[in-house]
Protein backbone atom coordinates (compact mmCIF):
# COMPACT_ATOMS: atom_id res chain seq x y z
CA UNK A 1 0.00 0.00 0.00
CA UNK A 2 0.79 3.67 -0.74
CA UNK A 3 2.85 5.45 1.95
CA UNK A 4 0.60 8.39 3.34
CA UNK A 5 1.91 12.13 2.63
CA UNK A 6 3.74 14.14 5.43
CA UNK A 7 2.33 17.09 7.15
CA UNK A 8 3.89 20.82 6.17
CA UNK A 9 4.40 22.98 8.98
CA UNK A 10 1.82 24.99 9.56
CA UNK A 11 1.65 28.45 10.25
CA UNK A 12 -0.76 28.06 12.98
CA UNK A 13 1.04 25.76 14.78
CA UNK A 14 2.37 27.25 18.44
CA UNK A 15 4.37 26.85 21.01
CA UNK A 16 4.24 28.15 24.42
CA UNK A 17 5.38 31.41 26.10
CA UNK A 18 7.21 29.55 29.11
CA UNK A 19 9.43 27.92 25.97
CA UNK A 20 9.50 30.94 24.40
CA UNK A 21 10.70 33.66 27.58
CA UNK A 22 13.14 31.79 29.29
CA UNK A 23 16.72 32.66 30.46
CA UNK A 24 19.14 33.32 27.92
CA UNK A 25 16.93 35.04 25.48
CA UNK A 26 19.04 37.81 24.26
CA UNK A 27 22.05 35.35 23.67
CA UNK A 28 20.00 33.26 21.65
CA UNK A 29 18.76 36.24 19.43
CA UNK A 30 21.76 38.50 19.70
CA UNK A 31 23.39 37.50 16.25
CA UNK A 32 20.34 37.34 14.44
CA UNK A 33 19.38 40.88 13.90
CA UNK A 34 21.13 43.02 11.44
CA UNK A 35 23.09 45.82 11.81
CA UNK A 36 21.03 49.34 12.95
CA UNK A 37 22.49 51.24 9.72
CA UNK A 38 20.11 48.99 7.68
CA UNK A 39 16.47 47.21 8.24
CA UNK A 40 16.20 44.11 9.88
CA UNK A 41 13.21 41.71 8.45
CA UNK A 42 12.10 38.00 9.38
CA UNK A 43 10.03 36.26 7.23
CA UNK A 44 8.49 32.68 7.50
CA UNK A 45 8.80 29.72 5.29
CA UNK A 46 8.73 29.64 1.34
CA UNK A 47 7.87 33.44 1.56
CA UNK A 48 11.19 34.11 4.05
CA UNK A 49 13.37 32.11 1.25
CA UNK A 50 11.73 34.03 -1.79
CA UNK A 51 12.01 37.06 0.18
CA UNK A 52 15.89 38.42 -0.83
CA UNK A 53 13.90 38.82 -4.66
CA UNK A 54 11.70 41.17 -4.03
CA UNK A 55 14.18 43.34 -2.50
CA UNK A 56 16.51 44.46 -5.17
CA UNK A 57 14.02 47.21 -6.70
CA UNK A 58 13.20 48.68 -2.99
CA UNK A 59 17.03 48.98 -2.12
CA UNK A 60 17.91 50.23 -5.46
CA UNK A 61 14.92 53.39 -4.94
CA UNK A 62 15.48 54.29 -1.39
CA UNK A 63 18.96 53.24 -0.80
CA UNK A 64 18.34 51.02 2.55
CA UNK A 65 20.36 47.86 2.81
CA UNK A 66 17.55 45.09 4.18
CA UNK A 67 18.97 41.69 6.07
CA UNK A 68 16.52 38.88 5.74
CA UNK A 69 16.50 36.27 8.13
CA UNK A 70 14.21 33.05 6.25
CA UNK A 71 12.95 31.31 9.52
CA UNK A 72 10.55 27.80 9.56
CA UNK A 73 6.78 28.31 10.67
CA UNK A 74 7.44 25.85 13.48
CA UNK A 75 10.67 27.76 15.13
CA UNK A 76 8.99 31.24 14.32
CA UNK A 77 6.64 32.19 17.24
CA UNK A 78 9.28 31.31 20.02
CA UNK A 79 11.82 32.91 18.11
CA UNK A 80 9.64 35.99 18.13
CA UNK A 81 8.79 35.78 21.85
CA UNK A 82 11.81 35.28 22.85
CA UNK A 83 13.57 37.97 20.72
CA UNK A 84 10.75 40.17 22.37
CA UNK A 85 11.98 39.25 25.74
CA UNK A 86 15.48 39.97 25.48
CA UNK A 87 14.76 43.41 23.80
CA UNK A 88 16.22 42.26 20.45
CA UNK A 89 13.23 42.07 17.82
CA UNK A 90 13.87 42.81 14.01
CA UNK A 91 12.96 45.79 12.37
CA UNK A 92 10.01 43.85 10.69
CA UNK A 93 8.52 40.95 11.19
CA UNK A 94 6.38 38.28 9.22
CA UNK A 95 3.66 37.44 11.72
CA UNK A 96 0.66 34.67 11.27
CA UNK A 97 -2.56 36.63 11.95
CA UNK A 98 -2.71 34.33 15.07
CA UNK A 99 -0.53 35.85 16.81
CA UNK A 100 -1.16 39.22 16.42
CA UNK A 101 -3.26 39.34 19.32
CA UNK A 102 -1.06 38.13 21.75
CA UNK A 103 2.07 40.39 19.91
CA UNK A 104 -0.15 43.53 20.62
CA UNK A 105 -0.98 41.99 24.34
CA UNK A 106 2.51 42.36 24.76
CA UNK A 107 3.43 45.66 23.51
CA UNK A 108 6.06 44.07 21.18
CA UNK A 109 4.79 45.93 17.51
CA UNK A 110 3.76 49.37 16.56
CA UNK A 111 0.71 51.07 15.53
CA UNK A 112 0.06 50.99 12.21
CA UNK A 113 -0.41 54.11 10.01
CA UNK A 114 -4.00 54.49 8.99
CA UNK A 115 -2.94 54.83 5.41
CA UNK A 116 -1.57 51.14 5.45
CA UNK A 117 -5.19 50.08 6.29
CA UNK A 118 -6.46 51.45 3.01
CA UNK A 119 -7.50 49.00 -0.04
CA UNK A 120 -7.47 45.54 1.73
CA UNK A 121 -10.12 42.96 1.10
CA UNK A 122 -12.31 42.75 4.13
CA UNK A 123 -11.43 39.01 5.03
CA UNK A 124 -7.89 39.81 5.09
CA UNK A 125 -8.61 42.88 7.67
CA UNK A 126 -10.71 41.09 9.96
CA UNK A 127 -8.55 38.50 9.93
CA UNK A 128 -5.73 41.37 11.12
CA UNK A 129 -8.03 43.11 13.55
CA UNK A 130 -7.82 42.90 17.60
CA UNK A 131 -10.62 44.59 19.35
CA UNK A 132 -11.36 46.63 16.17
CA UNK A 133 -7.74 47.84 15.54
CA UNK A 134 -6.11 46.96 12.55
CA UNK A 135 -2.56 45.37 14.42
CA UNK A 136 -0.83 44.21 11.33
CA UNK A 137 -0.29 45.36 7.70
CA UNK A 138 -2.07 41.75 5.93
CA UNK A 139 0.59 40.68 3.56
CA UNK A 140 -1.05 37.42 2.31
CA UNK A 141 -4.84 36.11 2.58
CA UNK A 142 -5.63 32.60 2.72
CA UNK A 143 -8.07 29.42 3.96
CA UNK A 144 -9.11 26.40 3.16
CA UNK A 145 -10.42 25.28 -0.03
CA UNK A 146 -10.30 21.43 -1.83
CA UNK A 147 -7.94 20.10 -4.67
CA UNK A 148 -9.49 17.60 -6.23
CA UNK A 149 -8.56 15.20 -8.87
CA UNK A 150 -10.88 15.64 -11.80
CA UNK A 151 -9.92 11.94 -13.36
CA UNK A 152 -11.33 10.66 -9.74
CA UNK A 153 -14.28 12.08 -9.13
CA UNK A 154 -15.45 11.62 -12.68
CA UNK A 155 -15.02 7.91 -12.62
CA UNK A 156 -17.83 8.11 -9.80
CA UNK A 157 -20.22 10.61 -11.58
CA UNK A 158 -19.05 13.99 -10.46
CA UNK A 159 -17.42 17.05 -12.61
CA UNK A 160 -16.28 18.56 -9.15
CA UNK A 161 -17.13 17.61 -5.67
CA UNK A 162 -20.82 18.31 -4.29
CA UNK A 163 -21.46 21.62 -2.30
CA UNK A 164 -23.23 20.07 0.84
CA UNK A 165 -22.32 17.64 3.39
CA UNK A 166 -24.33 14.78 2.23
CA UNK A 167 -24.12 15.16 -1.65
CA UNK A 168 -20.07 15.28 -0.52
CA UNK A 169 -20.22 12.25 1.51
CA UNK A 170 -22.09 10.07 -0.60
CA UNK A 171 -19.31 10.99 -3.54
CA UNK A 172 -16.72 9.90 -0.92
CA UNK A 173 -18.21 6.68 -0.55
CA UNK A 174 -18.58 5.84 -4.30
CA UNK A 175 -14.45 6.96 -4.39
CA UNK A 176 -14.28 4.24 -1.90
CA UNK A 177 -16.12 1.38 -3.33
CA UNK A 178 -14.36 1.83 -6.09
CA UNK A 179 -10.81 2.10 -5.05
CA UNK A 180 -11.01 0.05 -1.30
CA UNK A 181 -7.30 0.48 -0.85
CA UNK A 182 -7.64 4.13 -1.57
CA UNK A 183 -9.09 7.16 0.63
CA UNK A 184 -11.96 10.03 -0.47
CA UNK A 185 -9.84 12.69 1.34
CA UNK A 186 -6.93 13.71 3.24
CA UNK A 187 -7.31 15.02 6.90
CA UNK A 188 -4.51 14.46 8.77
CA UNK A 189 -4.94 14.09 12.61
CA UNK A 190 -2.21 17.14 13.48
CA UNK A 191 -4.43 19.39 11.22
CA UNK A 192 -6.81 21.66 13.25
CA UNK A 193 -7.62 23.46 9.97
CA UNK A 194 -10.26 21.35 8.59
CA UNK A 195 -12.47 20.67 11.70
CA UNK A 196 -12.32 24.34 12.17
CA UNK A 197 -13.53 25.18 8.77
CA UNK A 198 -16.32 22.65 9.33
CA UNK A 199 -17.31 24.51 12.52
CA UNK A 200 -17.01 27.70 11.62
CA UNK A 201 -19.22 26.88 9.09
CA UNK A 202 -22.39 27.19 12.12
CA UNK A 203 -24.82 30.02 13.29
CA UNK A 204 -22.74 29.86 16.85
CA UNK A 205 -19.10 31.45 17.65
CA UNK A 206 -16.40 28.95 18.62
CA UNK A 207 -16.33 30.93 21.49
CA UNK A 208 -19.06 32.78 24.54
CA UNK A 209 -19.09 35.10 27.24
CA UNK A 210 -16.72 37.45 25.69
CA UNK A 211 -14.56 35.21 23.73
CA UNK A 212 -13.73 33.95 27.85
CA UNK A 213 -15.44 30.14 27.92
CA UNK A 214 -15.56 27.95 24.87
CA UNK A 215 -18.96 26.90 22.81
CA UNK A 216 -17.86 23.63 22.14
CA UNK A 217 -21.13 21.79 23.19
CA UNK A 218 -23.29 23.80 20.60
CA UNK A 219 -25.25 22.26 18.63
CA UNK A 220 -23.61 23.38 15.40
CA UNK A 221 -19.77 22.75 16.64
CA UNK A 222 -21.55 19.37 17.69
CA UNK A 223 -22.68 18.48 14.15
CA UNK A 224 -19.24 19.45 12.77
CA UNK A 225 -17.33 16.97 14.94
CA UNK A 226 -19.78 14.54 13.98
CA UNK A 227 -19.36 15.03 10.41
CA UNK A 228 -15.51 14.92 10.70
CA UNK A 229 -15.62 11.48 12.99
CA UNK A 230 -17.91 10.28 10.63
CA UNK A 231 -15.04 10.58 7.59
CA UNK A 232 -12.93 8.59 9.36
CA UNK A 233 -15.14 5.83 11.15
CA UNK A 234 -16.24 5.10 7.13
CA UNK A 235 -12.64 4.62 6.28
CA UNK A 236 -13.20 7.82 3.76
CA UNK A 237 -10.17 9.56 5.20
CA UNK A 238 -7.26 8.08 6.63
CA UNK A 239 -6.55 8.39 10.77
CA UNK A 240 -3.13 9.06 10.75
CA UNK A 241 -0.59 11.90 11.27
CA UNK A 242 1.80 14.15 9.98
CA UNK A 243 4.81 11.88 11.45
CA UNK A 244 3.41 9.02 9.86
CA UNK A 245 3.63 9.98 6.41
CA UNK A 246 5.83 11.08 3.06
CA UNK A 247 4.58 13.72 0.57
CA UNK A 248 1.08 15.13 0.55
CA UNK A 249 1.55 15.79 -2.86
CA UNK A 250 3.04 12.74 -4.33
CA UNK A 251 0.29 10.80 -2.82
CA UNK A 252 -2.48 13.28 -4.44
CA UNK A 253 -0.58 12.28 -7.82
CA UNK A 254 -0.46 9.17 -7.43
CA UNK A 255 -3.98 8.48 -6.38
CA UNK A 256 -4.28 7.76 -2.95
CA UNK A 257 -6.99 10.16 -2.23
CA UNK A 258 -8.75 12.23 -4.16
CA UNK A 259 -9.90 15.70 -2.40
CA UNK A 260 -7.05 17.57 -0.40
CA UNK A 261 -8.18 20.10 1.70
CA UNK A 262 -5.42 23.06 1.91
CA UNK A 263 -4.36 26.58 1.30
CA UNK A 264 -2.78 28.84 -1.46
CA UNK A 265 0.30 27.25 -1.00
CA UNK A 266 -0.31 24.35 -2.63
CA UNK A 267 -1.35 26.09 -6.13
CA UNK A 268 2.26 27.10 -5.98
CA UNK A 269 3.41 23.72 -4.57
CA UNK A 270 1.33 21.71 -7.88
CA UNK A 271 2.62 24.76 -10.25
CA UNK A 272 6.11 23.69 -9.61
CA UNK A 273 5.30 19.45 -10.08
CA UNK A 274 3.16 19.75 -13.59
CA UNK A 275 5.27 17.30 -14.56
CA UNK A 276 4.28 14.79 -11.53
CA UNK A 277 0.35 16.07 -11.73
CA UNK A 278 -0.55 18.05 -15.08
CA UNK A 279 -2.68 20.73 -14.71
CA UNK A 280 -5.13 19.22 -16.51
CA UNK A 281 -6.25 16.82 -13.60
CA UNK A 282 -7.09 18.70 -10.90
CA UNK A 283 -9.07 21.24 -9.71
CA UNK A 284 -9.92 23.73 -6.84
CA UNK A 285 -14.12 24.19 -5.37
CA UNK A 286 -14.61 26.11 -1.73
CA UNK A 287 -14.93 23.28 1.00
CA UNK A 288 -18.32 21.77 1.50
CA UNK A 289 -21.09 23.08 4.18
CA UNK A 290 -23.98 21.44 6.01
CA UNK A 291 -26.53 22.94 3.44
CA UNK A 292 -24.21 24.18 0.62
CA UNK A 293 -21.06 26.02 0.07
CA UNK A 294 -20.33 28.24 3.29
CA UNK A 295 -17.87 30.10 5.51
CA UNK A 296 -14.34 29.21 6.20
CA UNK A 297 -12.05 30.04 8.64
CA UNK A 298 -9.19 32.57 7.46
CA UNK A 299 -5.74 32.32 7.99
CA UNK A 300 -2.19 34.29 6.44
CA UNK A 301 0.38 36.40 7.50
CA UNK A 302 0.67 40.52 8.02
CA UNK A 303 3.83 42.81 8.25
CA UNK A 304 4.32 44.50 11.48
CA UNK A 305 7.27 46.95 12.55
CA UNK A 306 8.58 45.99 16.23
CA UNK A 307 8.32 48.20 19.22
CA UNK A 308 11.69 49.14 19.43
CA UNK A 309 12.32 49.59 15.89
CA UNK A 310 15.29 51.97 15.30
CA UNK A 311 13.98 53.88 12.30
CA UNK A 312 10.25 53.56 12.59
CA UNK A 313 9.69 55.27 9.06
CA UNK A 314 12.21 53.51 7.12
CA UNK A 315 10.75 50.09 8.63
CA UNK A 316 6.77 51.47 7.55
CA UNK A 317 8.74 52.10 3.89
CA UNK A 318 9.77 48.98 3.87
CA UNK A 319 6.43 47.51 4.85
CA UNK A 320 4.85 49.82 2.24
CA UNK A 321 6.86 48.82 -0.18
CA UNK A 322 6.18 44.80 0.55
CA UNK A 323 2.46 44.99 0.94
CA UNK A 324 1.95 47.23 -2.62
CA UNK A 325 -0.23 45.48 -5.40
CA UNK A 326 2.96 44.66 -7.51
CA UNK A 327 5.07 43.39 -4.53
CA UNK A 328 1.79 41.56 -3.88
CA UNK A 329 1.86 39.61 -7.10
CA UNK A 330 5.22 39.59 -7.76
CA UNK A 331 5.14 37.42 -4.16
CA UNK A 332 2.05 34.82 -6.15
CA UNK A 333 3.89 34.48 -9.29
CA UNK A 334 6.70 32.91 -7.08
CA UNK A 335 5.11 31.07 -4.14
CA UNK A 336 0.96 30.84 -4.97
CA UNK A 337 0.43 33.03 -2.08
CA UNK A 338 -2.51 35.37 -2.62
CA UNK A 339 -2.84 39.09 -1.91
CA UNK A 340 -4.48 41.24 0.63
CA UNK A 341 -4.68 44.44 -1.65
CA UNK A 342 -7.96 44.70 -3.51
CA UNK A 343 -6.38 46.23 -6.66
CA UNK A 344 -3.93 43.40 -6.91
CA UNK A 345 -7.16 41.18 -7.50
CA UNK A 346 -8.19 43.23 -10.26
CA UNK A 347 -5.03 43.05 -12.29
CA UNK A 348 -3.85 40.03 -13.94
CA UNK A 349 -3.17 37.08 -13.64
CA UNK A 350 -5.60 36.67 -10.97
CA UNK A 351 -8.35 38.38 -12.36
CA UNK A 352 -8.91 35.51 -14.90
CA UNK A 353 -7.72 32.79 -12.59
CA UNK A 354 -9.96 30.17 -11.84
CA UNK A 355 -8.57 29.08 -9.26
CA UNK A 356 -7.46 32.38 -7.64
CA UNK A 357 -11.89 32.94 -8.35
CA UNK A 358 -12.17 29.43 -5.83
CA UNK A 359 -10.54 31.57 -3.00
CA UNK A 360 -12.06 34.60 -3.71
CA UNK A 361 -15.52 33.43 -3.50
CA UNK A 362 -14.78 31.41 -0.22
CA UNK A 363 -13.09 34.69 1.26
CA UNK A 364 -16.57 36.54 0.42
CA UNK A 365 -17.89 34.25 3.33
CA UNK A 366 -14.64 34.10 5.69
CA UNK A 367 -15.09 34.01 9.04
CA UNK A 368 -11.90 35.73 11.33
CA UNK A 369 -11.03 33.69 14.10
CA UNK A 370 -11.25 34.96 17.64
CA UNK A 371 -9.17 37.74 18.19
CA UNK A 372 -7.84 36.33 21.54
CA UNK A 373 -4.09 35.53 22.37
CA UNK A 374 -4.65 32.22 23.39
CA UNK A 375 -5.98 30.78 20.19
CA UNK A 376 -3.53 29.31 18.56
CA UNK A 377 -3.31 27.41 21.52
CA UNK A 378 -6.66 26.43 21.86
CA UNK A 379 -6.84 24.98 18.09
CA UNK A 380 -4.26 22.12 19.36
CA UNK A 381 -6.39 21.16 22.51
CA UNK A 382 -9.20 20.96 20.44
CA UNK A 383 -7.90 18.99 17.91
CA UNK A 384 -5.79 16.96 20.41
CA UNK A 385 -9.43 15.78 21.52
CA UNK A 386 -10.73 14.82 17.96
CA UNK A 387 -7.72 12.89 17.57
CA UNK A 388 -8.71 10.87 20.51
CA UNK A 389 -11.88 11.04 19.66
CA UNK A 390 -11.43 9.51 16.05
CA UNK A 391 -9.43 6.75 18.07
CA UNK A 392 -11.87 5.60 19.65
CA UNK A 393 -11.65 7.28 23.22
CA UNK A 394 -14.36 9.64 23.37
CA UNK A 395 -17.71 9.75 21.50
CA UNK A 396 -18.79 13.27 19.90
CA UNK A 397 -20.65 14.28 23.30
CA UNK A 398 -17.74 13.91 25.20
CA UNK A 399 -15.32 15.12 23.44
CA UNK A 400 -17.17 18.82 23.09
CA UNK A 401 -16.95 18.58 27.21
CA UNK A 402 -13.49 18.18 27.11
CA UNK A 403 -12.68 20.60 24.78
CA UNK A 404 -14.74 23.36 26.43
CA UNK A 405 -12.91 22.24 30.07
CA UNK A 406 -9.52 22.02 28.47
CA UNK A 407 -10.48 25.89 26.71
CA UNK A 408 -12.25 27.16 29.58
CA UNK A 409 -8.94 26.24 31.46
CA UNK A 410 -7.02 28.15 28.78
CA UNK A 411 -9.30 31.35 28.81
CA UNK A 412 -9.32 31.47 33.14
CA UNK A 413 -6.83 35.02 33.14
CA UNK A 414 -9.02 36.34 30.73
CA UNK A 415 -12.23 36.04 32.57
CA UNK A 416 -10.07 37.19 35.39
CA UNK A 417 -9.48 40.42 33.83
CA UNK A 418 -13.03 40.48 32.24
CA UNK A 419 -14.24 40.41 35.85
CA UNK A 420 -12.32 43.14 37.09
CA UNK A 421 -13.16 45.06 34.35
CA UNK A 422 -9.66 45.22 32.83
CA UNK A 423 -8.74 45.07 29.26
CA UNK A 424 -7.93 40.60 28.14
Amino acid sequence: MFQAPVRRPSLHDPVSRRQAIGVGAAALVAGCVAPRAGLSWWAMSTEGENAPLLLPAFEAATGIAVAVQALPWTAAHEKVLTAFAGDALPDVLMVANAWLAELAMLGAIAPVPPDLGADLLPAARAAATVAGRLCGVPWTVDTQVQFYRRDLLAAVGHDAPPADWAAWQAAARALKRRRPDDYAVLLLLDWPEQLMTFAAQQPEPLLRDHDSRGNFRSPGFRAALAFYKSLFDEKLAPPIVGIEVGDSLTAFARGWFAMLPSTAETVGDLGRRTAQLPRALWGTAAMPGRLGPAAGLMYGSSLVVSHNAANPARAWQLVRYLTAPATQLRLHAMTGDLPTRARAWRAAPLAHDPVAATFSRQFAQGVAPPAVPEWARIIVEVQQIAERMVRGQFGVDAATVAMDARVDALLAKRRWLLDRGRPA
